[in-house]
Formats: C-alpha cells, sequence, structure tokens
C-alpha cells in the first residue's frame, strides 16, 4: 500500500513537471468561472503572481483589465471549446485555446485554456505587411514612370523637359542645356539628338573644362600640318568637321576662352570653320547644344563671356532641375541603374524598402550622377539584399519637411542613435547602457532598426 502512494505521488510530481514546463499558459476554472490552478507562464503574461488567479472569477479579472476578452466565459456559455486573440494589461496578444472538461454524465466540470505571446509573431506580420505595402507604392510609383531614350522620370518638371525636347528636337536650332553638375546634362543632349532627324548621322561630345586652353581650338576646329611642333603632317580634322550633318554638345561651354568665343560665334554666324594656320573656310551642318553650370549672364556682365556668343547659344535655354526639387524621381532612377548595373556585374542585388526610404530622403548634392555611382558601388560590394545599415553614407534627418509628423523625425533620431551605439559597441549591454534603456528595450530596437539581422538572431550581449 505504502509502495502504491509512493508511486501516486511521483505520477503527481511528473505531471507537476510538465505543468510547470509548458512553453503555453495553462489556465484552469471551475465550471462557475472561479480559477483553481495557473502555471507560472501566467506570471509572464499578466505581471501578476499565480497565487493572485487563484479564487478569482474571470469576469472580475476581464473588468479589472487583466485580460479582454475571456475566453473562459465563452466557453461556459456556449459549452464548446473555442480559440481567440486576448489582450493582456500590459500589451500582449495572447492566441488563447480553451475547451470544457465533462464529467460522465455531461455536467460542466472546469475549463482549461491555453495561450501563447504571439506579441513578436504580430509585430513582425505588421511590419511585413508594411514593407509590402511600401514595395507596393514604389512599383507603383515605377509604373507611372515615363522613359526616354534611357531617362526616366515621375517629376513633373522632368516630363515638362522631355516636352520641350519633342518639340525642338525635329529643327536645328542651337539648345542651351542648364543645370546643377550631375543633374543629367550630357544625357538630355543624347535624348535630343536621338530624338532628331540627325539621329543617324554623327554625334561628339566635348568637355570644355577638361582640355587644356592650347588644345582647345586644335581638338574643336583642327589644325594645318606642321602648324606646331607635335602636330600631324597632314593636319587633323577637327570635333566640329567630324560632326558634320549631326550633333556636337559642348560641356562646361564656359569654360572657352575668349578667342575660342570668338570662332565659336563665327560658326554658329557663318556655318563655317577655319581649321588653325590654315586660310581655308570648311563649310559645316551641325547642330550645337551647349550645357553649363554657370550662369553665363552674369558671366556676360563681368567681361568673362561674350554677349554676343552667349546670345546665340541661349536661343532655346532648357533649365534641367536638380534631384532635390524632383525626388520623385529618385526610386525610378535607383531601379533604373540597379538593373544596369546588376546585368553589367551579373549581379543580383536588392535594396531593402528602409534602404529605399534612405535613398529617397539623402540630400543628393552631386544629383543623378551621384546616384548612379552610388548603386554601382552597392552592386559591385554587396551581397543579397541591402539593408540600411549597409548603405556608406548617413541616414538623413530632414526636420525641415513639412509633410513630417513628430512621431516620424523621433523615429528617425532613435534609429540613428540605436545604429551609431550598436556598430560602436557590438553589444545590446552597452548600447542600453548608452542611451539610458533597459537591456530588452535595447534588443528589440537593434532587431527593429538593424534588418539585416537574420530572423531570430540575437544582439550580441
Amino acid at each position: 500500500m505504502a509502495i502504491e502512494k509512493q508511486h501516486i505521488r511521483s505520477i503527481d510530481d511528473e505531471l507537476y513537471d510538465v505543468f510547470e514546463s509548458s512553453f503555453d499558459e495553462i489556465f484552469v476554472t471551475d465550471s462557475k468561472g472561479y480559477v483553481i490552478v495557473v502555471n507560472s507562464e501566467c506570471e509572464k503574461n499578466y505581471h501578476l503572481k499565480a497565487e493572485d488567479f487563484i479564487g478569482k472569477h474571470v469576469r472580475e479579472l476581464q473588468e479589472m483589465g487583466i485580460f479582454y476578452p475571456s475566453a473562459t466565459l465563452k466557453v461556459i456559455e456556449s459549452q464548446q471549446s473555442l480559440e481567440l486573440v486576448q489582450k493582456t494589461n500590459s500589451g500582449r496578444y495572447l492566441h488563447v485555446r480553451a475547451r470544457p472538461v465533462f464529467t460522465e454524465d455531461r455536467k460542466l466540470k472546469s475549463v482549461i485554456s491555453y495561450s501563447r505571446d504571439l506579441t513578436d509573431l504580430m509585430e513582425l506580420k505588421r511590419k511585413v505587411e508594411e514593407m509590402e505595402e511600401k514595395l507596393e507604392n514604389y512599383k507603383k510609383e515605377l509604373n507611372e514612370s515615363v522613359e526616354m531614350a534611357g531617362i526616366v522620370t515621375k517629376s513633373k518638371a522632368m516630363k515638362k523637359v522631355f516636352s520641350t525636347i519633342q518639340r525642338v528636337a525635329s529643327v536645328n536650332t542651337t539648345v542651351l542645356l542648364l543645370g546643377e553638375t550631375g543633374v543629367g546634362k550630357s544625357r538630355v543632349a543624347k535624348l535630343l539628338h536621338q530624338s532628331s532627324e540627325r539621329k543617324h548621322q554623327p554625334y561628339y561630345e566635348v568637355n570644355c573644362a577638361a582640355l587644356p586652353e592650347q588644345l582647345i581650338e586644335s581638338e574643336l576646329f583642327g589644325y594645318q600640318g606642321g602648324t606646331f611642333t607635335g602636330a600631324f603632317r597632314d593636319g587633323k580634322k577637327g570635333i566640329i568637321e567630324l560632326s558634320n550633318r549631326g550633333t556636337l554638345f559642348l560641356d562646361e561651354v564656359g569654360e572657352l576662352s575668349m578667342q575660342a568665343q570668338s570662332k565659336l560665334l563665327h560658326v554658329l554666324q557663318d556655318r563655317t570653320i577655319r581649321p588653325v594656320g590654315s586660310s581655308k573656310v570648311i563649310p559645316v551642318d551641325v547642330r550645337i547644344i551647349a550645357a553649363t553650370n554657370q550662369n553665363l549672364g552674369e558671366m556676360v556682365e563681368k567681361g568673362l563671356f561674350r554677349r554676343d556668343l552667349y546670345y546665340r547659344l541661349n536661343v532655346v535655354p532648357i533649365t534641367i532641375p536638380p534631384l532635390r526639387e524632383r525626388t520623385e524621381d529618385i526610386l525610378p532612377l535607383v531601379y533604373q541603374f540597379l538593373n544596369h548595373f546588376n546585368l553589367l556585374y551579373n549581379r543580383n542585388i536588392a535594396l531593402s524598402p528602409k534602404a529605399l526610404d534612405a535613398f529617397v530622403r539623402q540630400e543628393w548634392k552631386g544629383n543623378v550622377r551621384e546616384v548612379e555611382n552610388m548603386i554601382e558601388r552597392l552592386v559591385v560590394t554587396s551581397e543579397g539584399t541591402v539593408a540600411l545599415k549597409d548603405l556608406p553614407f548617413e541616414y538623413p534627418l530632414s526636420l525641415e519637411n513639412p509633410n513630417r509628423t513628430l512621431p516620424e523625425v523621433v523615429e528617425d533620431i532613435e534609429r540613428k542613435m540605436v545604429i551609431e551605439a550598436y556598430e560602436k559597441f557590438e553589444s545590446s549591454y552597452k548600447v542600453a547602457k548608452q542611451l539610458g534603456i533597459s537591456q530588452s528595450q535595447a534588443n528589440r530596437k537593434i532587431r527593429k532598426y538593424l534588418e539585416g539581422m537574420n530572423e531570430g538572431d540575437e544582439p550580441k550581449t
């Protein structure tokens, strides 16, 4: 008899160990809804001691805001098993499965509930949905963009530029492209040529700032053999003559010397050139497209640029706006360059939604050229998907944008502080100490903002 009692006690101990070691919360009430027993997981979910539940009615606990709704009450009313999502007093979300236990004569004996914390899973689901929504919005923006000869845009400003190009492409008038460095003046010049009747004829491009002053004239107008030391014996054709019947793009035209300006004016007026050292005049049919990032009007007033040449070049001025004035073009450009360089280098690099968002918010002082260079760098140096923490520039904090809310700005500042602290210390404990928060808060924020971390990975402690 003593052995049998000892065996029963041993079984009870084993059942208690199973009860307490369960990953799920186990919550047992009698048939009326009074709590009989709970395991220690209840303490984690509700931040109350297990004994605080014993003897209390679930309706009382519900009214106290400990949890809502009560699965037990619903089971008592329906006499059937059910599942629901319950919110706790600490803001956690639990998946509750509750079932009735009956006596042999089918009378309700008790209700047993099993609960599992879904908060992290629901938060992850919310983040995934947000990312999917962002990607869908980005795709929608891309679908709204237009492309002409490799130039992609969705901004009204650039669409206006496209419209002007279409109108002037069919005539041979001189065009002056204006805009900051890197806005894409050379791309627009090529677009003008490719949209014109000269598209099958030569297209030449000269950066006037890149040529030494003593070589500009000989490069543009050519020279007669033996004109100067080192010259070819038979002479050399200049780029203007080589561009005959086609298009010549003169970038940084403001860098031309006064003498070169005078000769260029003669080309525009008389449609003829005279090579250096020659008395022979050569007729040319060339369309001139000039570009500058300088204010030629001011240069004229200071005597640095010929007034008559300025008027000859400024027949149809086209101003290309900087990227900061057409931020809606950033994403189409990013995807265009990403596809181009992935194909060029046989890579398959992608950008995460947060990284794309950082690109949109970044101040691109180098304009389109800077974006292109950055994408090429990422394609060459990255693996897989580029996360926010992988970007080689600081996440921009624009406090001056009137369209941003206070929570958005605060989150930006928090993100920057967390990323910088973790990159410096590589320890969630040290991050918590640095930022004056708990280590559990630091862990959550590190996982939130360093999205390159694999799911399930924990920050270094």
